[in-house]
């Protein structure tokens, strides 16, 4: 490297070190310095965090299920998520084997409605003869 390339790349580097230290504050007799800044403890109150705490309570909508002919209550219990004896005293079914297309029964709570599933689709090919 020849000697004004030297120069040059010399006053290059104090000049980005003198601007450096002008923007951050140095350069000047005094010396500032930021506040010292201690971690508190968070302080809580009784009637605060009782405040926060509560429990809301949703009411279940009622589920409701016609039976279609071919339906058991087992399976209606099974799609749904509950037992068959919880299917029959939450209904007050007397005899459940006399159960009829049409007749409307409640899910217990805690049943689940079940994924309906897409109807089956066939497809026929008729071939030609040219």
């Amino acid at each position: 490297m020849s000697a004004p390339s030297k120069v040059l790349r010399s006053f290059i580097v104090a000049s980005v070190a003198a601007v450096s230290l002008a923007a951050c504050g140095g350069g000047g007799d005094s010396v500032e310095t930021l506040p010292v800044i201690t971690a508190q403890a968070p302080v809580t109150s009784p009637t605060a965090s009782a405040a926060t705490e509560s429990t809301t309570t949703v009411a279940q909508q009622a589920e409701y299920y016609t039976i279609q002919q071919g339906d058991t209550l087992f399976g209606i219990a099974e799609a749904f998520g509950v037992t068959m004896d919880e299917l029959i005293s939450f209904n007050a079914i007397a005899d459940p084997d006399a159960i009829q297309a049409g007749q409307r029964i409640q899910i217990p709570p805690g049943g689940t409605p079940p994924t309906p599933t897409a109807p089956a689709t066939t497809t026929t090919t008729t071939a030609t003869t040219p």
